[in-house]
């Protein structure tokens, strides 16, 4: 099975702490729609295995009109063959949500929704520069169940400047109350050229503090636990059940591919990502040249990747299955660096796999690339 993605460039306005490649504009959305559906054509020769799940990301795929992410998917059809049993996921803004657009996703065979609440709390959502507030969040979450999507997961961020512990677990309660599958809590991080890091360098914000992160999140997946959730990710939780299948892809190694500008591809040796230019985008569509650039793994990269993957899940490593990738030699080298490892409480390790603790998940970007092949 394949996975497939497709990058939405769009947004109504541009939240000051997004790095994602998006931009503010009602411009070029049919132009765009059309272009996808080039790259998919374009494309289609290079899987041919049935696609398991669909993923219209972004920016913020629920901004254009309903009828181009239509025109998309049913397009996509005729070039990939999708399973009957697809996970069909599309990101949505709670400001766009509505019942004709439920019901219009509903009926093109959008059969999950991932909304960016990103906290109940208006003060946090006042910090984040988001156009709805804690109340529109609510009843799109109730439109969306009312409307008989039952497979919903929100995104939370925590480690929010001003915010508190107590705001943070009032969201997971809320989101327990409000009977969502599935939860995303990322912490805030300010990337280097977006509108917040200028805000905060300007002294028109306040910066985030490490400390308060680091406890917000142990609390958080705590309590995430305690209202029912099962972490299956470092930062996502589910009812059981309803995990990410397409998030999983990418963790388990899967191969993928990634439409639109920006999106990434992967076949197990290749990876390749389009530029990050919508302009060219679509001008390399008309002429039936996407424009993008790519790199052969090493077998050091291939390692690298699958630690940095596979020890984002709590199930962790497997060292069959390390062992079928990589050779004993490299199961053998991966378990003496754990048993000399300055930090052993970062590990749990057993009999046939090793995963990071709550505090190695904490820590886990410098972790895991400690124990990487340079």
């Amino acid at each position: 099975m394949s996975h497939l993605y497709i990058h939405i460039p769009f947004c109504a306005t541009k939240c000051p702490y997004c790095d994602f490649f998006s931009l503010a504009t009602r411009k070029w959305h049919s132009s765009f729609a059309q272009a996808v559906l080039v790259e998919a054509r374009l494309r289609s020769a290079e899987y041919n295995n049935p696609i398991r799940t669909v993923y219209f990301g972004g920016g913020t795929p629920s901004f254009p009109e309903t009828s181009e992410i239509e025109l998309m998917l049913s397009g996509i059809k005729k070039y990939f063959t999708i399973s009957p049993e697809a996970e069909i996921t599309l990101e949505a803004n709670p400001d766009d949500i509505s019942s004709e657009k439920l019901q219009a996703w509903l009926l093109m065979g959008i059969n999950r929704l991932s909304i960016g609440v990103q906290s109940f709390s208006d003060n946090d959502l006042q910090y984040l520069g988001r156009r709805h507030n804690a109340s529109k969040a609510k009843t799109a979450i109730e439109e969306a169940q009312k409307a008989g999507f039952n497979n919903i997961s929100i995104d939370f961020i925590h480690g929010i400047p001003g915010s508190t512990l107590e705001i943070m677990m009032n969201n997971i309660e809320m989101a327990a109350e409000m009977r969502i599958q599935h939860l995303s809590m990322y912490s805030l991080t300010v990337e280097e050229g977006t509108a917040l890091n200028k805000h905060i360098l300007q002294g028109k914000s306040d910066n985030i503090v490490e400390d308060f992160q680091a406890e917000m999140y142990l609390k958080s997946c705590e309590k995430a636990e305690e209202m029912g959730f099962i972490q299956y990710e470092i930062s996502n939780f589910c009812i059981p059940g309803f995990e990410s299948v397409h998030n999983g892809s990418y963790w388990k190694g899967a191969p993928y591919i990634g439409l639109g500008p920006s999106a990434h591809s992967f076949d197990g040796k290749k990876r390749r990502w389009n530029n990050s230019d919508l302009i060219a985008y679509m001008k390399g569509a008309e002429k039936g040249k996407i424009p993008f650039d790519c790199e052969i793994l090493s077998a050091s990269d291939k390692y690298n990747e699958y630690l940095l993957t596979r020890l984002r899940l709590t199930e962790g490593i497997s060292f069959r299955e390390m062992e079928k990738q990589f050779g004993v030699a490299a199961v053998d080298e991966f378990r003496k660096n754990i048993e000399h490892h300055s930090n052993p409480e970062y590990f749990v390790l057993e009999c046939n796999s090793l995963s990071l603790s709550r505090s190695g998940q904490l820590l886990s970007d410098g972790i895991i690339a400690s124990l990487m092949k340079g």
